[in-house]
């Protein structure tokens, strides 16, 4: 972990190729959502390479604040790592999980039920989407000696 809160721009760039290895395993498998009465049949190899894509840009977030000699601040920067590692948990179990068809072989995970633990993990990504944004622009536009 200490490498990770001098430099974690490493944490976001070795997640990339987790995410892509994971779309092309997972290449044609379907998910199903349903919102209101619509139904969306969206691949998870897509989700995958979405992902990978955030890693890499989040990534160079932090890289752009090593070049410029800007350090981020440590408890942010762990506090960001931390919620992020939490709600991409749930998402990897899950897609691990699927079956050609699309659909769960296990529906709860320690007597969870999956569709609240998702909106939990997305709630958490939010936060730390407004963390990893507070910490970046603190740490760019603060003058520091």
């Amino acid at each position: 972990m200490k490498l990770f809160t001098k430099k974690p721009h490493l944490f976001f760039f070795y997640g990339v190729p987790i995410f892509l290895i994971l779309g092309f395993i997972k290449r044609n498998v379907p998910i199903d959502l349903s919102i209101s009465y619509i139904y969306y049949l969206i691949n998870v190899d897509f989700w995958c390479y979405v992902s990978a894509v955030y890693f890499g840009l989040i990534g160079l977030n932090y890289l752009a604040l090593n070049w410029a000699n800007k350090t981020p601040k440590k408890a942010l920067t762990v506090l960001h790592i931390i919620l992020q590692i939490a709600s991409i948990l749930p998402y990897l179990y899950a897609i691990l999980n699927l079956d050609e068809n699309g659909t769960l072989q296990k529906q709860t995970l320690f007597d969870i039920n999956l569709n609240s633990l998702f909106v939990v993990s997305f709630f958490l990504f939010l936060i730390s989407i407004f963390i990893h944004l507070i910490n970046f622009l603190d740490s760019l536009f603060l003058k520091r000696d």
